[in-house]
């Protein structure tokens, strides 16, 4: 098969693996779960590589580390635990309203999350790759009647995104990067009308596609080490869809939103032949969401709002890998991630808090061409409160406190096939 077939194939595959994450597992509504080789040290360094072709997703300079014509894929499966309890005189006062009194179970499900990347090394300098992604995600689903189903039934989040680039290798320890993004974003938001058993929905729906960029940069200083910055744009969607207060009557509605922009460090060093040490920093702009208005398509009057009022999310890594073999490579990682949403503004609908990620992987090299990873991470999710009470942004009149406990187990399997001798780039351009 002569080369651009090959790449038309690749390039097939990489795109075809789209699907929706059930439970979003870093700050929010986004997902951090893009490599299988990450996800195995906790995503320390992948900014400066260390998650293989699949950096790319967080740094896309990170693909001039991959020569000849390679691509990676991987599944993710993602199985949360959140439960809401409310407390004891929130009970009382559902009950003494008619409404119904009890928790909401687990609100989690689980899913498997996709991805998938592909490079094309054009001669000593010049890379071209793709990515595919699903950047932001969850599915939360409490009992159809409970307690807390005023603010929130079902809510659901789905995205793919596309990210073509460009790698530049400017000399020996200088590498540049630059992609576009393009994204697909659709929103189902359901809530009860009322606190009676069998209320109906309130429902808000609406979906866009638009764009960004993606930037980014390695340099080698010395022999061994590597440090990567990469950028992930913010994308501005308007999304277009309809409010449903009630069965048989829907509003055409429009929403602005714009999705956090990413800033990722990351650095790996070479001790030895055996062990190489991972860090990694990333900085999510979460506060940027703010409140988000939901205008009347038809008399541009405000319909509703979605009232985020975040903060910015911080990530913080450490991961090493072990040569046990010329075959067998082991990794482990520890993250910490700082959320971005407060007690003050936490609802029902996205359980998230500060998290410790404690994960490990391995890559098992098969031969010069085929390699298999596999990684397991678990996350402990800090135990928050929910207080909708007079001052938080979602409350309509009725109180609700409750206790909140998340946690998360993460298993990802990938592989990585590199079409070509990998001591020797594809050079169709020279």
């Amino acid at each position: 098969m002569n080369t651009p077939m090959r790449l038309a194939g690749v390039l097939a595959v990489s795109a075809s693996l789209i699907a929706i994450a059930s439970s979003a597992s870093a700050g929010s509504f986004a997902l951090r779960e893009q490599s299988t080789r990450g996800l195995g040290a906790s995503f320390a360094g992948v900014g400066a590589g260390s998650g293989g072709l699949s950096s790319i997703f967080w740094n896309p300079a990170t693909i001039t580390m991959n020569p000849g014509l390679t691509f990676e894929s991987g599944l993710t499966l993602v199985a949360p635990q959140s439960k809401i309890k409310p407390d004891a005189r929130t009970l009382g006062t559902v009950r003494a309203v008619g409404g119904v009194p009890v928790g909401s179970g687990n609100i989690s499900q689980a899913g498997v999350l996709p991805y998938s990347s592909s490079a094309l090394q054009l001669n000593d300098s010049l890379w071209l790759g793709l990515s595919t992604n699903t950047p932001y995600g969850f599915v939360t689903k409490p009992n159809q009647n409970w307690a807390g189903q005023v603010y929130g039934r079902t809510s659901k989040v789905m995205s793919f995104n596309a990210n073509p680039m460009v790698g530049y290798k400017v000399n020996e320890w200088l590498s540049l990067g630059a992609g576009m993004q393009i994204q697909y974003l659709d929103v189902t938001l359901r809530q009860a009308s009322g606190v009676a058993f069998g209320a109906t929905n309130v429902n808000l729906e609406g979906e866009n596609t638009g764009v960004g960029y993606t930037l980014g940069a390695t340099i080698t200083p010395l022999a061994g080490t590597v440090i990567g910055l990469g950028y992930r744009s913010s994308i501005h969607h308007e999304l277009d869809g309809t409010l449903a207060p009630r069965p048989g009557i829907s509003i055409p509605v429009r929403a602005k939103v714009n999705l956090p922009e990413v800033l990722t460090l990351g650095i790996t060093q070479k001790i030895n032949d055996k062990w190489k040490v991972l860090g990694g920093l990333e900085w999510t702009n979460w506060s940027r969401l703010g409140r988000i208005a939901v205008t009347n398509q038809i008399t541009g009057l405000p319909a509703t709002a979605l009232k985020f009022d975040y903060k910015d999310g911080w990530y913080a890594s450490l991961g090493a890998e072990y040569a046990a073999t010329e075959e067998l490579t082991l990794r482990a990682g520890l993250g910490l991630e700082w959320s971005p949403i407060s007690d003050s503004v936490r609802n029902v609908r996205i359980p998230d808090a500060n998290r410790l990620w404690t994960s490990l992987g391995a890559s098992y090299r098969w031969d010069d061409k085929l390699t298999f990873d596999v990684s397991y991470a678990h996350l402990f999710v800090k135990s928050a409160p929910i207080r909708i009470v007079p001052g938080h942004p979602d409350y309509v009149g009725l109180p609700f406190v409750a206790s909140l406990k998340p946690s998360a187990d993460i298993v990802s399997v990938g592989m990585r096939y590199a079409w070509d001798d990998p001591k020797k780039p594809v050079a169709i351009f020279q």
